[in-house]
């Protein structure tokens, strides 16, 4: 066996035996994180509600409609307070709006069908006309699409405005047509007097009821659980919590004079560096399953919700690999940074909760205000989050979460350039 191996193996085994004889550490690595998931998820379960007074769900409305019930729509939830919305007039593939939705690029999107102004005032005339012997005109179908990862609470609230927008648009056109409509009658009666004085319809909606949005069966995409929604978050913290004791491990033997005799025994730097990044490259996916068969197998076992897995497991790989490479990235960057151990004991559990709490782990960034939410999208824990959230919540795959998976590593070689030059310090080439 080369010496080069021989040095790495050794100092793996040094670290696992430094990780396995701090209790703490093991605790905090492991036990914490999991029981998190199951109380939270548990807790959470029926009672799962968003909070949504002060956020704005971003909606795409596609108004394909040339007359006046299309522009009334498309106004009121340009106003409607609870949403930012984009209005587009333009042709846009099914599939195309689909993937946006899906995405995350927009939680709802309203397509209002060509000629509603139209078919609407049509159905309105045959339900008033009682010279009408049965109103053909169906109902109109206003599409809504929302994005899997949106909560219970905000998809009623879009379908209760959306169904109240109608009802009114619904109401106007029926004060304007009831006088027609009158009109109508009295002269069918003067010329036809054996037509029923009264012939009340069976319904007078000109809408079809918007009802949450369907869900397509061959992606298996279905309205978030608690423990879906919680998971990811756990598994993201979870992985960072590393960061305590990592740095602490590295300072210590900084101060201990321990790099410096490695020096002297001829370790190069690399082997130092390898021999603490794979023992927490492992721990970090032994977290990453245990937490993933706990919402699998035991939550379903207790009487919770089960979490699924999506249709790419092998997504879920990378997405955890690049995680594990952010947080260690980042252990390291406070080992070089921090100058006693006690500065990494405090600033690496402050770090972590602060970029925890503004990336939507702790608090999800859908209760945020706007100001918060894009302050959120520095966070690289919100990263992570979010490309979690695509391959278990939104059926994706590698080229959905790639633009997160992107920005982890580029944080991840950011961290280990700066700690290579800083490394030269204690441990030099």
């Amino acid at each position: 066996m080369r010496p080069a191996l021989i040095a790495l193996v050794t100092s793996v085994r040094k670290e696992t035996r430094i990780i396995l004889r701090d209790r703490e550490a093991f605790l905090l690595l492991f036990l914490m994180p999991f029981v998190f998931v199951l109380v939270m998820s548990l807790a959470l379960q029926g009672s799962f509600r968003e909070h949504s007074q002060g956020a704005r769900a971003k909606l795409l409305v596609i108004n394909h409609d040339d007359g006046a019930i299309g522009e009334k729509l498309a106004e009121q939830f340009r106003s409607a307070r609870h949403f930012t919305t984009e209005i587009r007039t333009e042709q846009v593939a099914p599939e195309e709006l689909e993937a946006e939705v899906r995405l995350g690029h927009y939680k709802f999107a309203i397509i209002i069908p060509p000629k509603t102004t139209e078919q609407a005032v049509k159905r309105v005339a045959q339900q008033l006309d009682a010279t009408v012997a049965q109103v053909t005109q169906q109902p109109i179908a206003i599409g809504l699409l929302a994005d899997p990862a949106v909560h219970a609470d905000q998809r009623a609230l879009m379908m209760t405005t959306l169904n109240r927008a109608l009802q009114e648009v619904e109401t106007g056109i029926l004060l304007k047509q009831v006088g027609e409509a009158g009109k109508r009658l009295v002269r069918a009666r003067q010329l036809f007097p054996e037509i029923p004085a009264v012939r009340a319809p069976d319904a007078l909606h000109t809408f079809a009821e918007v009802k949450d949005p369907p869900y397509d069966v061959t992606t298996g995409l279905r309205p978030p659980t608690s423990v879906q929604q919680g998971a990811p978050s756990w598994i993201v913290l979870g992985m960072f919590l590393l960061v305590i004791p990592l740095s602490v491990t590295f300072i210590r033997e900084r101060q201990l004079g321990t790099l410096q005799r490695l020096h002297s025994l001829g370790v190069s730097p690399w082997v130092v560096m390898a021999g603490k990044i794979i023992p927490y490259l492992v721990i970090n996916q032994i977290q990453f399953g245990l937490i993933l068969l706990e919402g699998m197998y035991v939550l379903p076992w207790l009487g919770g919700d089960a979490l699924t897995l999506g249709h790419t497991p092998g997504a879920l790989i990378v997405v955890s690999l690049a995680t594990s490479a952010t947080a260690i990235g980042f252990a390291f960057l406070i080992a070089v940074m921090a100058r006693t151990t006690e500065q990494a004991h405090v600033f690496a559990p402050a770090s972590i909760l602060i970029l925890a709490a503004i990336g939507g782990v702790m608090v999800p960034k859908f209760v945020m205000p706007v100001i918060m939410q894009q302050i959120a999208a520095v966070s690289p824990l919100s990263w992570a989050l979010e490309a979690l959230l695509d391959v278990l919540v939104r059926a994706g795959g590698l080229r959905e979460a790639a633009p997160e998976i992107g920005g982890l590593l580029l944080f991840a070689g950011c961290c280990f350039a700066v700690v290579i030059v800083r490394f030269r310090r204690y441990f030099r080439a």
